[in-house]
């Protein structure tokens, strides 16, 4: 394998830039994630954990390009810097394939786990509402390459032609920013990685949920955080009618398994046209019962900004990574690197628009994502260069 040489008092890798990501993830924070995951190397190598940090990112930005097509991109402006590479010689594709192996996953979900967190205002349109913030929870899956280890790991579904991989994530509303994601396979539902989330939600939350989440069980445990509920139920709900609110709503009872595992709820039933004229009847529930607290008409209105965790999915499958495409990675581990790297570079541009929007005073949902992830492109391969 290729051997990095000393230029200057310190190593050409260790001057490797990352544009404007750098200020979302400064250098202490990757040290740092990389100290916490114990895969801090032992000696010098031509592609150090820190390199690798960055790599493992930058492949997100050339999406589909070889392993040393996108390193050598990632140290272009370098080498312009230097008048050269110094006597580095960039690895082959199989020592930079051995060199994410040696990285693992762990380092990038330390990242991003610091990283996901609200970055909105009180003073930016749809961020909260009567004190609390808007938050929405969803899931997608993406698809894996074959091969013994990924199938092993994260099973094919029915019908299925690849193994799958399940994201569940929590998402502020009015930024579109993440708070928090978990990872598994396909088997594992939507409903399970939520619970492992629940330690992300705290009190002064208003919690949206779509149909694939309620239940008993669950509800009791997300009202434990202090977090408040608007979910949305499905018509295989049995949602009797105990009593009836001012404002055209209904209390009802969410009931579990055992006969003693019931609890009151509010019921916000209402209808939408769309375009085609067809109406879509929704029922919500929400432990929120006054109706002067929390009119059913704010209550369905905060709902439709559940809408946008969807915009969130589509922006990360579509906008950065080419539609249709799998994952790279034909091991368990690898694919869990790729994935925490793209969940930390959304988080990344999602943490830069909501800025530009702090400035320009704009709706950080209406400011265009991929003009955002341009500028990081550009600012990642002209790091260094005069231009």
């Amino acid at each position: 394998m290729a051997t990095s040489k000393a230029v200057g008092p310190v190593r050409l890798t260790d001057e490797v830039s990352i544009g404007l990501l750098a200020t979302v993830f400064p250098d202490e924070r990757v040290l740092a994630a990389i100290e916490e995951a114990g895969v801090k190397e032992q000696r010098n190598r031509a592609l150090p954990a820190r390199l690798m940090v960055y790599f493992a990112l930058a492949l997100w930005l050339d999406f589909g390009k070889g392993y040393v097509r996108v390193l050598t991109g990632l140290l272009s402006g370098l080498r312009w810097a230097r008048g050269g590479w110094g006597g580095y010689t960039v690895p082959t594709d199989g020592a930079i394939s051995l060199a994410r192996g040696r990285l693992g996953d762990k380092p990038l979900k330390s990242l991003f786990d610091h990283t996901a967190r609200p970055v909105g205002t009180p003073a930016m349109d749809g961020v909260f509402w009567r004190h609390r913030r808007l938050v929405a929870v969803d899931g997608t899956v993406f698809d894996l390459p074959r091969g013994k280890k990924n199938e092993a790991e994260y099973a094919i579904p029915s019908g299925g032609k690849l193994p799958q991989a399940r994201v569940v994530a929590l998402a502020e509303c009015g930024t579109l920013a993440l708070i928090g994601a978990e990872l598994d396979s396909i088997t594992v539902g939507e409903r399970a990685l939520f619970e492992r989330l629940l330690p992300r939600i705290g009190p002064d939350t208003l919690l949206m949920a779509d149909r694939g989440f309620p239940s008993y069980d669950l509800y009791m445990k997300t009202l434990t955080t202090g977090a408040d509920v608007l979910w949305r139920v499905s018509a295989s709900f049995a949602l009797p009618v105990i009593g009836r609110v001012t404002d055209g709503t209904y209390l009802s009872e969410l009931r579990g398994t055992r006969k003693e595992q019931r609890v009151t709820v509010r019921v916000i039933e209402y209808s939408i046209l769309d375009d085609e004229g067809t109406s879509e009847v929704f029922a919500l529930i929400t432990n929120l019962l006054d109706p002067d607290e929390a009119p059913a008409l704010e209550l369905a209105r905060n709902y439709s900004q559940r809408w946008h965790i969807e915009l969130l999915f589509r922006l990360v499958k579509v906008d950065l990574r080419t539609p249709g495409g799998i994952l790279r990675s034909r091991s368990p581990q690898g694919a869990r690197q790729e994935l925490w790297a793209l969940l930390c570079l959304y988080q990344a541009l999602r943490t830069l628009i909501t800025r530009a929007a702090l400035i320009t005073g704009c709706d950080a949902t209406r400011i265009s994502f991929p003009p955002a992830l341009d500028a990081v492109i550009d600012s990642v391969g002209r790091a260094f260069s005069p231009s």
